[in-house]
């Protein structure tokens, strides 16, 4: 059972991780727009705090592997 909870976590965090990746490139996009004024401040800001949530969540989930003794990176 704690084999099969691992794998889920271990998912769940690649999961994360392509999250992560998918927002920092939403973020980038949304700073071209902005400085070409075709974005508005308040969806770079939902971005950013997106992106704090994201990492958090990642941080938890290696910190909970490698209490478990798997290597998470």
């Amino acid at each position: 059972m704690e084999k099969l909870k691992s794998t889920l976590l271990q998912k769940r965090l690649e999961v994360v991780k392509k999250r992560k990746e998918l927002l920092a490139l939403e973020e980038a996009r949304l700073v071209r727009m902005a400085r070409q004024k075709k974005a508005t401040a308040s969806e770079l800001a939902k971005v950013k705090k997106e992106k704090v949530s994201i990492a958090l969540e990642e941080a938890k989930l290696i910190r909970v592997l490698k209490q478990n003794g798997y290597p998470a990176v």
